[in-house]
């Protein structure tokens, strides 16, 4: 560095007003995180007790959960013994261990008496994976078939969601709720109690489809693809991967997709009540349901934005281009809230739920244009969605 930059250096750093305002960031920069951990630690905790069901755990991290405990730590939500929820023991479900075992925590030893009991003594049911774990995303036996060690809904399910209708408790539900391993007369069981029609099609964004280069698309997409269309894969762009039992569709940017990912857009009235943006691109899996025999309210929708030659492949298959993102039991009698999407599975960092306010800041914590970034699902999406719920439910309670 020359003398003569030295010099301009100095004497811009020098200068008063250019003194102050470094000293007001650098003060900013080290007290606004102290002052928002305090904030966060003076505001009362509040008790929820949630029942939680996850059974789709496939390592001791559970990612499915961090988002959700992420706004039950950050609202200041706790058990009934005053502690804070952890994802890694607060659940019903699969529970992964080293060394390939695993155990079980579940209601299939609850009698009616027992069940009763429990909903009694809870305040709401979130239902945020029913699809389970195989073999292979376990690391087991990978050089044999793909089996199912633990998954589906079943009977003592159904009694513990029935009971949580009877004592009209709030139930959240999330994808895969009626997807398989479930089988049909449970979910014929479960589409009747809720409402909500599955039309047997789930999808997926996927930032690349180029099955040599994109490790995130699983193998037997192509592979299903070969075998219902006998062709060569021919793509190579992003897009949307759309499956039903031995059926598959890809929508390919570019080619059938004038945006690369599904749309959830949400009309004024929703947004506002719920702090959600009028629109935001999703990028992870959802289903297709509908709700034709039951009064739920659409509180946001999916749009898959086709151009003419999507448009054609999606009526071929009886495939619609909008469907329902999130549907609510609008009649007050059963609280429900429906979530066509794996919306809890999101890459947060857990050690930011003690700074209250920090939502503020959300633009800085994903990429926004980076569209497999699902941070910026949660924090514009899920984070205000879930976080409006649990509140309107906890003032309801407090009536």
């Amino acid at each position: 560095m020359t003398k003569i930059n030295t010099e301009r250096i100095l004497r811009f750093i020098t200068r008063p007003l250019e003194v102050v305002i470094l000293r007001y960031i650098f003060i900013f920069i080290f007290a606004a995180p102290v002052f928002m951990y305090l904030l966060w630690v003076l505001t009362p905790k509040r008790e929820l007790d949630i029942v939680i069901v996850n059974k789709s755990v496939t390592d001791e991290a559970n990612m499915e959960l961090h988002s959700l405990n992420w706004i039950l730590k950050n609202e200041r939500f706790v058990s009934e013994n005053g502690d804070f929820y952890r994802p890694d023991s607060d659940y019903y479900g699969f529970y992964p261990r080293l060394g390939g075992d695993f155990r079980v925590r579940d209601f299939r030893s609850y009698d009616s008496l027992e069940i009763a009991n429990l909903v009694h003594n809870s305040d709401l049911l979130y239902l945020t994976d029913s699809y389970g774990v195989y073999t292979h995303d376990y690391g087991v036996d990978l050089d044999k078939p793909n089996r199912l060690l633990y998954g589906g809904f079943n009977h003592n399910d159904l009694n513990v969601l029935t009971e949580f209708r009877n004592q009209n408790k709030l139930i959240l539900s999330e994808f895969s709720l009626f997807t398989p391993p479930t089988g049909r007369s449970m979910r014929d069981s479960l589409q009747s109690l809720l409402g909500v029609d599955w039309s047997g099609w789930t999808g997926r964004y996927f930032l690349s489809l180029d099955s040599s280069a994109y490790d995130e698309l699983p193998p037997w997409v192509v592979n299903l693809y070969h075998k219902k269309y006998g062709e060569e894969w021919p793509f190579t762009d992003s897009g949307v991967v759309l499956v039903r039992w031995n059926d598959i569709v890809i929508l390919e940017y570019g080619t059938h997709l004038l945006e690369e990912a599904p749309i959830i857009k949400t009309q004024t009235v929703a947004a506002e009540e719920y702090g959600l943006p009028a629109t935001i691109q999703y990028p992870f899996w959802f289903d297709i349901v509908s709700s034709p025999d039951r009064d739920n309210q659409i509180i946001s929708i999916y749009h898959l934005e086709v151009n003419e030659k999507g448009d054609s492949l999606l009526s071929q298959h009886n495939i619609p281009k909008m469907f329902p993102a999130v549907l609510k039991e609008s009649s007050g009698e059963y609280p429900f809230y429906y979530f066509a999407g794996d919306f809890s599975d999101n890459p947060v960092t857990p050690s930011t739920a003690i700074f209250m306010g920090i939502e503020r800041f959300h633009k800085f914590l994903y990429n926004k244009n980076d569209v497999e970034d699902r941070r910026q699902f949660f924090w514009r999406y899920y984070r205000p969605l879930i976080s409006t719920i649990l509140n309107n439910e906890v003032n309801r309670l407090n009536r």
